[in-house]
C-alpha cells in the first residue's frame, strides 16, 4: 500500500502543453534542427502569434520561418509512457507498481463517503482514491502541497487553510459527504486547490465515458472554477477535460489544452448552477482528438449541453485521472466551500 501512494504522488513538470501550444512562447531553447517529418507522422499543429509548432511522438519542434527545419523545443510526454507503466494480461490492464506489482486499472468507480472518519482513510487501494491536493497560501508550490500530504498521511501534520473532511453538516443521501474547503489563492498563485483524485481509472479514444456527481455550494461560499476533472497524468501539466463554473454561474466543459475550448450553454438558454441546495451534474463524453466528439451535460435531469467537439487532448492521451473537489479556485475575497456526495465515473451509463 506505501508503495502505491508513492507511486500515484504525480510530480508535475513545470512547462505545460498547453502553455507550450495554447499561450505566448516563452520557453524556447534551440537544440539543432531536423528535415522536416512527414505530416501524417505529426500529432498536432499550432500557430501562434506568427511561429508555427510540430509535435511529434512526444517532441515539440518549432518550424523555423526560414530554412523550414524543425528546431527542437520542449519534451511534452515520455512516448514509452505505456510500456513502462501499464502491463496487459489475458485482455486485462493493469497499472505497474514501482517493484513491479500490477494493479487493475478501472473502468467504474464510485464513492458515496460513508464509513469515513478523516480523509487519510480515502486514499487507500481498497477504497480507490489515490491523492489529494491542498493548494493555498500556505501551501503554495508544489513540493509545499506534496509535503503537506505525506505529514497528514504519516500523521505527522494536521490540515493548514484548505481542508477535506468527511462531513454530516450537509448530505446528499446517508450520514456523510465529502467537505472541501479552499481559501483564495495568493498574489502570484495561479490557483488554489481543494480536491481528490484516482489515478487508477483508464479511458481511451473511442470510449464512453459517464460522469455524476452531487454537489452543494453554501449560500455565502465562493464558487468553485471547477468541481470535476478528467485527465492524463502523462502529458505535461495534466491536460484534459473538466467541468467549469464559468463566471460563478453556468456550468459548462472545458478542454484543458491547446486553445482551452469551452463548450457551453446555449446563448440565452443558460441554467444557473445555484447556492444553498443540492445539484446533480451527470455527463457524458466519447473521446476523441477530433472535432466530432460527443459533449452531453444534465443539471438536476434537465440537458444542458448537447455539442460535439474535441473531448481527448491527443489521439494516443490515457484519461487515467479522475479528479473531484474544487479542483481549481480563483475568486479573490471569499473562502469557498462545497459539499459532494455520490461521485461516480463510468464506461456504461450512469443511472440518476
Amino acid at each position: 500500500m506505501r508503495i502505491m501512494k508513492r507511486l500515484l504522488i504525480a510530480t508535475i513538470a513545470v512547462v505545460s502543453l498547453f502553455m507550450l501550444l495554447g499561450t505566448v512562447w516563452t520557453v524556447f531553447k534551440k537544440r539543432g534542427e531536423i528535415d522536416p517529418l512527414p505530416e501524417s507522422e505529426v500529432e498536432r499543429t499550432v500557430t501562434e502569434k506568427g511561429s508555427t509548432y510540430k509535435l511529434h511522438n512526444g517532441r515539440l519542434y518549432r518550424v523555423n520561418p526560414q530554412s523550414k527545419k524543425w528546431e527542437f523545443a520542449q519534451q511534452v510526454y515520455d512516448p514509452d509512457f505505456y510500456a513502462k507503466n501499464y502491463i496487459e494480461r489475458d485482455g486485462a490492464i493493469f497499472r505497474k507498481a514501482p517493484n513491479g506489482e500490477p494493479v487493475p486499472v478501472k473502468r467504474s468507480f464510485s464513492d458515496d463517503f460513508e464509513g469515513v472518519t478523516h480523509l487519510r482513510e480515502l486514499i487507500d487501494l481498497q477504497r480507490g482514491w489515490t491523492a489529494f491536493e491542498l493548494q493555498s497560501p500556505r501551501a503554495p508550490a508544489v513540493k509545499d502541497y506534496v509535503q503537506l500530504r505525506n505529514r497528514i498521511m504519516k500523521r505527522e501534520a494536521d490540515f493548514l487553510d484548505n481542508r477535506i473532511e468527511p462531513s454530516a453538516e450537509n448530505v446528499h443521501q446517508g450520514t456523510t459527504a465529502l467537505k472541501f474547503v479552499s481559501v483564495p489563492p495568493s498574489p502570484g498563485m495561479v490557483t488554489a486547490k481543494s480536491s481528490l483524485s484516482t489515478e487508477l481509472v483508464h479511458f481511451v479514444k473511442g470510449d464512453d465515458v459517464w460522469m455524476s456527481l452531487w454537489c452543494y455550494v453554501p449560500a455565502a461560499s465562493g464558487m468553485p472554477f471547477t468541481v470535476l476533472d478528467l485527465e492524463t497524468t502523462w502529458i505535461n501539466q495534466h491536460p484534459g477535460m473538466r467541468i467549469v463554473i464559468e463566471d460563478g454561474k453556468h456550468a459548462c466543459f472545458q478542454l484543458k489544452a491547446f486553445e482551452h475550448p469551452y463548450y457551453r450553454q446555449p446563448k440565452g438558454q443558460e441554467v444557473e448552477f445555484p447556492k444553498g441546495r443540492w445539484v446533480h451534474l451527470k455527463a457524458h463524453l466519447q473521446l476523441t482528438e477530433q472535432p466530432d466528439g460527443v459533449i452531453e451535460l444534465w443539471q438536476d435531469g434537465q440537458k444542458i449541453i448537447d455539442t460535439h467537439g474535441q473531448t481527448l487532448v491527443l489521439a494516443k492521451t490515457i484519461y487515467n485521472s479522475f479528479e473531484v473537489g474544487i479542483s481549481a479556485y480563483n475568486e479573490k475575497q471569499k473562502t469557498a466551500t462545497l459539499y459532494l456526495d455520490d461521485v461516480s465515473i463510468s464506461d456504461q451509463p450512469i443511472q440518476d
